[in-house]
């Protein structure tokens, strides 16, 4: 209750002040007015005696409210016509007469253009200090730059830099509180400075304050001017708390999406690995009959590849698959796939291919390409079970900012553009943020498993490319694919020798695998193809054998991921000691660089799980044959 008081107490001690000063100026004034009029009406002079009334107008002009103004002013006015009276005899000229008018107008315009500027300027002040209270006691960030310096700051920048006083930032280079990822050069802020141009987006940007902890602010500027100099007002906000909610929303669908596909793997290879095992038994319980074992063996061999196609499809929409990009032109395998397509959607589908002229080349994998094409018209297929239409396009385009803008995806300016359009039931924004996450499908349960547009997804992006749906409910989808033009040209090449059998070995070999199962697999396989093996079951366990063995090892074949000492390391011991041995790696992982020296005839060393015993024979025999 003191502090209130005390304001009240100082506030009504002011205006008390204030008061006692306006009464004294206004009655001196009075007083000079009466002094001026007795010497006007007893001491009659050629002189312009009323323009001494402009003396106690200005005082009360500059200390009295208006109201005082223009009441003495009226006052003074009725003074001066009494006055001509007082002292002008009758029959006077007109003279004296006009020279009171022009003296008493004088004054009114004086005092009125005097107190018109009085109030003008007490507006100019207090806009400025209602700007300046605005500024200080704003929450939010605002500083000004001039030639790449702070040249003010308001009181949340200096809380929000930890700064204890503006002299700890203002006259600092604004680089000093970048941080080191987000920097750009201050000849860039001297420049949007000078260019005086619209208002600058706001953007996101990461900041250091004065202890060097990060901060994420949301900013935007505006060029002024300050000081009669180019500036640019920036106003930024602490966005440091929303980003990491972004960042736990972005983790928590991250999880929804990880858990969905785990779910969809899980039902898959429950089913496949169903008829494996149920086929297995049957053919243990059926050994006896040579057929039925051998059905029982070709059912399990479907079921491996089902598996194998399922692994291929998600490695697509990791975008880590292993491609073999050519030359191609899109509207030829458009044309190729035309046919096909039609009988895949049906006859109550109609098709309709729009190629474009002189379409530019892309450099893809042509049966990733396929793929992408068979999935989109199976998608749009399924979005008209009633009929429709499904419309093809390609185009050549140029990727301008505003397109580079919504496809991050795109490297390049020059794209060839591949469009699908269908009139089917159309997607809702809910839908649509969802439509390329694996497994996500609102098919009915056993329509699909929603790993086609994962896939598609996948493919695009992983051949340097982007993919864009625009849809509404009832208005159909368009899917509209960019893919990088080149210039190259395709080369032709002679169709490689087919091998259908490899020739026996009798050399030695090393295996190192981690997987017991693969590891007896691989041993049989190769002991049936006449090879000597070793095996071991990590990288130490192998340099340990290499140590102990004095025949010669021809072949080091090793998985690449493995505890302790992984397969390249093994393989770079193995190579300083004996350079003379070949090394061929195995993996189930697609993101690994072992495959980056080519070999003669665009062979590498690399073979990917899952193969077969015949894929692993061809492939160690060649690199034997070198």
């Amino acid at each position: 209750m003191g502090l209130p008081f005390v304001a009240f107490r100082n506030g009504e001690m002011m205006s008390r002040g204030k008061n006692r000063k306006v009464s004294l100026a206004f009655g001196l004034s009075l007083l000079l007015s009466a002094v001026f009029f007795l010497f006007d009406c007893f001491n009659p002079t050629d002189i312009a005696v009323w323009l001494f009334y402009l003396i106690p107008l200005l005082l009360t002009a500059y200390v009295a409210p208006r109201r005082n103004t223009y009441l003495l002013m009226l006052i003074c006015t009725l003074l001066i016509t009494l006055g001509h009276f007082a002292n002008t005899p009758l029959g006077s000229t007109n003279v004296a007469i006009l020279n009171r008018l022009i003296g008493i107008t004088v004054l009114w315009l004086v005092i009125v253009i005097l107190l018109e500027r009085t109030r003008a300027e007490e507006f100019l002040r207090e806009s400025k200090q209602q700007y300046q209270d605005l500024v200080e006691l704003s929450p939010e960030t605002i500083y000004i730059l001039q030639e790449g310096k702070f040249v003010f700051i308001n009181t949340a920048g200096m809380e929000l830099f930890g700064a204890s006083s503006n002299k700890d930032i203002v006259g600092k280079p604004l680089l000093d509180f970048l941080h080191p990822e987000n920097r750009r050069p201050a000849e860039d802020w001297i420049r949007i400075e000078r260019e005086r141009g619209e208002i600058l987006p706001s953007t996101e940007e990461r900041f250091l304050r004065l202890d060097q902890t990060p901060v994420e602010m949301e900013i935007s500027a505006v060029p002024i001017e300050y000081h009669g100099k180019p500036a640019l007002q920036v106003f930024a906000r602490d966005v440091t708390g929303r980003k990491h909610l972004e960042d736990q929303l972005r983790q928590s669908q991250k999880i929804e999406a990880v858990g969905r596909l785990a779910g969809g793997i899980a039902h898959d290879f429950n089913n496949l690995m169903t008829v494996i095992i149920g086929y297995v038994g049957l053919t243990k319980k059926r050994s006896g009959n040579p057929d039925h074992v051998s059905k029982g063996l070709d059912e399990i061999e479907k079921a491996s590849t089902r598996a194998t196609r399922l692994t291929q499809q998600l490695i697509a929409f990791s975008r880590k698959q292993i491609l073999q990009p050519q030359i191609l032109d899109v509207n030829q395998i458009v044309f190729n796939m035309e046919k096909m397509l039609r009988r895949l959607i049906g006859e109550n589908i109609e098709l309709v291919t729009i190629p474009t002229s002189n379409l530019g080349k892309v450099k893809a994998d042509p049966g990733q390409i396929e793929q992408v094409i068979v999935n989109l018209a199976l998608n749009a297929r399924d979005a008209m079970p009633q009929g429709g239409r499904i419309t093809i396009e390609t185009e050549n385009v140029d990727v301008d900012d505003s397109i580079a803008f919504k496809n991050p995806g795109i490297s390049t300016t020059a794209c060839v553009k591949l469009l699908f359009r269908d009139n089917g039931i159309g997607m809702d924004e809910g839908i649509k943020a969802h439509i390329f996450e694996p497994y996500f499908t609102t098919k009915e349960v056993g329509k699909g498993v929603g790993l086609g547009l994962a896939t598609v997804y996948g493919i695009i992006r992983q051949s340097g490319g982007d993919i864009q749906v625009e849809s509404e409910p009832g208005q159909g989808s368009t899917f509209t694919i960019l893919l990088p033009r080149v210039t190259e040209t395709a080369h032709s090449t002679d169709p490689p020798e087919l091998v259908l059998d490899a020739a026996p070995g009798e050399e030695t070999i090393m295996v190192v695998e981690d997987e017991g199962p693969v590891l007896n697999l691989i041993r049989e396989t190769l002991e049936d193809a006449g090879y000597n093996v070793l095996t071991a079951s990590n990288g130490e366990e192998a340099l340990a054998l290499f140590s102990q063995n004095k025949d010669p090892i021809h072949l080091l074949l090793t998985d690449v991921v493995m505890p302790n000492l992984g397969g390249q390391s093994l393989a770079a011991r193995v190579a300083s000691r004996h350079p003379e041995i070949q090394t061929l790696f195995m993996t189930g992982y697609f993101d690994t660089n072992v495959d980056a020296q080519e070999y003669p005839l665009g062979r590498r060393p690399l073979i990917f799980k899952p193969f077969t015993p015949q894929e692993l024979l061809l492939k160690i025999r060649q690199l034997l044959d070198e």
